[in-house]
């Protein structure tokens, strides 16, 4: 048998030395399954090449020249057109085989590359929307409760009284018709006029009341960040300022915190001048969140 199928029996004479210090002689080539048999004309075998170490040397109509992996200048000449043929077919064989390797690898690298890219570009912010759908209002409350406790200590604390928690209330319900998005929280000695964090809550600084006139320019801030509320904005922007890395190790419950990396990116934006309303408070009621720090 021998390892191409349409020959049962594969013989043909050639021509062969062993090295370049020795003459050619006349063999017989016998093809096998794995390899290829040189002989005398006694049937004594002389040497044996490996079908996948054979080299084709050169070709031209009439003959071809062979070689092995071997650097000592083996040869062997053939003239037979089907032994040349069946050698040059595993020979082809091969190489192709060797092409279809590399083609797979690079396939492979390739798919490796979109899907990297795809990782990078697709992956995060697939988890960043992850994060949001499985954080509940429950939840967000309790992220953003260890930053506003430590904000509030580090700004001179909150401002409150039961009446000053009356008329928050009452412009809120008037502003959100009874829902409960917004609170309100007076800070002392905040720097910033005011902050909507995560949950809806907002941080208003004394300075910005005494700056005002009146209840419309709160009521303007409010009204303005009730829809940012509603869309979780602030919670995005939370979530927007952590890395791949810490979403993953949040959603598996390794950390319990989202931390606040920036808190300027909170800062509510300037309030757009609106027509004077009926006032929602009395002057009494006015003056005393106003005044809500100074006791």
């Amino acid at each position: 048998m021998t390892a191409i199928k349409k020959y049962a029996r594969l013989e043909a004479t050639g021509l062969w030395r062993d090295s370049e210090n020795f003459d050619f002689i006349e063999v017989l080539i016998s093809f096998g399954k794995t390899s290829i048999i040189l002989s005398d004309y006694k049937d004594k075998p002389l040497t044996h090449w490996s079908l996948t170490a054979i080299k084709l040397v050169s070709r031209d109509q009439n003959e071809a020249t062979f070689s092995t992996d071997s650097d000592d200048g083996e040869c062997l000449l053939i003239k037979d057109a089907d032994m040349i043929e069946s050698l040059l077919l595993f020979i082809n064989k091969d190489e192709r085989k060797s092409n279809t390797t590399k083609i797979k690898f690079y396939i492979c690298f390739f798919i490796l590359i979109v899907s990297s890219i795809a990782l990078i570009v697709y992956f995060p912010s697939k988890i960043k929307v992850l994060t949001a759908s499985v954080i509940s209002n429950e939840i967000e409350q309790q992220l953003i409760e260890p930053f506003v406790d430590k904000h509030v200590s580090s700004s001179g604390g909150s401002c409150s009284s039961l009446e000053i928690e009356t008329i928050k209330q009452r412009i809120l319900t008037l502003i959100e018709k009874d829902k409960q998005t917004l609170s309100v929280i007076i800070i002392r000695d905040q720097k910033m006029n005011a902050l909507h964090l995560p949950n809806g809550v907002i941080l208003i600084s004394s300075a910005f009341l005494n700056n005002a006139t009146n209840e419309f320019k709160l009521v303007a801030l409010l009204e303005q960040e009730l829809p940012s509320a509603i869309n979780r904005q602030p919670l995005n922007i939370l979530i927007n300022q952590q890395t791949t890395i810490e979403l993953i190790r949040f959603l598996l419950g390794f950390d319990t915190q989202l931390h606040i990396k920036e808190i300027n990116d909170f800062l509510t934006p300037a309030t757009k001048p609106t027509l004077k309303k009926q006032n929602l408070l009395d002057d009494f009621s006015w003056v005393t969140l106003q005044n809500a720090c100074l006791n």
